[in-house]
């Protein structure tokens, strides 16, 4: 569990890294992008790792909690949690989409 919550902390120090240098970036730092490259590549690095050490060791062993009642009872709640998530982020994507198509363009 500790290993776990050090990877977030790492994980989001290195997103706000990310975030800030993307915007030095889009004020005019053109070095910044260096620093954008370099905190992509790390979280394109970590994450898989990150996420096989939740699924593989973490959950499992959590899960053994649980009743086969309260176990199957979470599960669907996740399930259903990550439906709705995927919906709506991708009826964002395609309203702000269709705003960009619909939006009257400057000659």
């Amino acid at each position: 569990m500790n290993e776990l919550i050090e990877d977030h902390i790492f994980s989001r120090s290195t997103t706000k890294a990310l975030v800030e240098a993307n915007m030095r970036y889009r004020k005019g730092d053109q070095a910044a992008l260096g620093e954008i490259k370099d905190r992509l590549k790390t979280l394109v690095d970590f994450y898989p790792k990150h996420i096989k050490k939740e699924d593989d060791v973490f959950f499992p062993a959590s899960r053994a909690y649980f009743s086969d009642r309260e176990d199957q009872a979470m599960l669907a709640e996740f399930w259903e949690f990550d439906r709705k998530m995927i919906h709506e982020k991708y009826k964002s994507v395609v309203k702000e989409f269709e705003a960009k198509l619909m939006a009257p363009r400057c000659l």
